[in-house]
């Protein structure tokens, strides 16, 4: 079974991908909200001191987007930075198709080629030393999957790093062209996600996961670093959607320098149940309750009560699990989205394609800038009907 809890396995959509149409012209993100030009560069990270463990022949290696407020434009407007490669983009639409079905050429250049806002290589805008924010991705998904939050908190005035987790991302590309594919790996028994038994896989990729946040923050934090004088290294935010934000939550337990934390849907998994947090931390669901499935949100309200800083839950009624994600628009310009397929429904539910994915926005705005540049200004709940503030979470069904 997908960890990221997709509604089905990656490779049990119905959707009949041979027969989608794309409207190429609709891909797009939307434009950020904030006041800033929004820059972006991608940038390797090597772990000597570190196996990978898919690949345990090899160090482990990370790719690293960072989004930043830029300067503004002293000429031209320049073009906007790419989305994705094609290599990447065949393997984030392939997670999508029923096994053995196959997409064209034409949807792998639609997605590679969406639009997006960012400036690739712009100058960082002067000013103040500026909080940070990790975003990590749900499990078989994409480092540029959360672009349309990232540049909105960009343009807000955050630095925000999305990590690829490669073997557990849909796919990753280096500068060599390397391309290391999604990697279902192997439990004790012999057993992989795909077939059902996650439960030691579920750790492997966590822990992997919060190693790899965590060395993101070394070499950003760091004083070699060209980003150690732009980032205030005091107001360290993690966002992270599905299993993301159980990265997000164990690497808070685990590692002093984060001073709040987001987690955008999906089940929460670890040590961070029995013992809790001190820090800030919001719960942003977007499933609705499912009385046959009820390892959905499994763990919130276990966490809950062990929350010993400011606590926030968050529901969006009528999202779904992907509407955190660029997804909540790609995927029906793309031929992904079909009110009628139930698992469509879980992914995206009613909320008109790009509504989740604004909520969303406003939430992390809110929430971040609350507590990590001391904004008194709460979540504005009564200000969006579809947005609802629970003083817990809601059980498991």
């Amino acid at each position: 079974m997908s960890l990221d809890r997709r509604g089905s396995t990656s490779k049990e959509r119905v959707n009949q991908v041979t027969s989608h149409s794309t409207d190429a012209g609709r891909l797009q993100v939307p434009p950020p909200g904030g006041p800033h030009r929004v820059g972006t560069q991608a940038l390797p990270f090597l772990d000597p001191d570190r196996a990978d463990p898919w690949q345990p022949h090899r160090c482990r290696e990370l790719m690293v987007q960072l989004w930043y407020p830029a300067a503004p434009l002293a000429g031209s407007t320049p073009p906007p930075a790419r989305y994705l490669t094609l290599p990447v983009a065949a393997h984030v639409l392939q997670m999508w198709a029923e096994e053995g079905e196959e997409f064209g050429a034409g949807p792998h250049e639609a997605l590679a080629g969406v639009r997006v806002h960012a400036t690739e290589g712009a100058p960082v805008a002067d000013g103040t030393r500026r909080p940070l924010v990790l975003l990590s991705p749900g499990l078989g998904e994409y480092r540029a999957g959360l672009t349309a939050l990232a540049e909105d908190l960009a343009s807000r005035g955050f630095v925000v790093a999305g990590v690829d987790h490669p073997g557990d991302a849909a796919a990753v590309e280096f500068p060599n062209g390397r391309v290391v594919p999604h990697h279902e790996p192997k439990d004790e028994e012999g057993s992989s996600a795909a077939d059902g038994s996650t439960t030691d896989v579920e750790s492997r990729y966590l822990a992997t996961r919060v190693a790899d946040l965590r060395f993101v923050l070394d070499q950003l934090l760091a004083s070699p670093s060209p980003w150690h004088g732009v980032l205030d290294t005091t107001r360290v935010g993690v966002a992270g959607h599905s299993l993301g934000g159980a990265a997000a939550a164990e690497l808070a337990r685990t590692d002093a320098r984060p001073a709040a934390i987001a987690v955008l849907d999906g089940s929460l998994y670890g040590p961070v149940l029995s013992s809790g947090l001190d820090l800030p931390v919001l719960l942003c669901g977007l499933t609705p309750p499912d009385p046959e499935d009820p390892d959905i949100l499994a763990g919130w309200d276990r966490l809950w009560p062990l929350l010993r800083g400011p606590r926030h839950h968050t529901a969006v009624r009528g999202a779904g699990h992907m509407s955190a994600t660029d997804f909540d628009v790609l995927a029906g310009p793309l031929g992904l989205r079909d009110p009628d397929d139930p698992d469509d429904a879980f992914s995206f539910g009613t909320l008109p394609p790009g509504r989740g994915i604004a909520l969303v926005r406003v939430v992390l705005t809110a929430f971040f800038n609350e507590h990590l540049r001391n904004s008194p200004t709460p979540i504005p709940h009564a200000a969006f009907p579809e947005l609802s503030l629970d003083t817990a979470p809601r059980k498991e069904c």
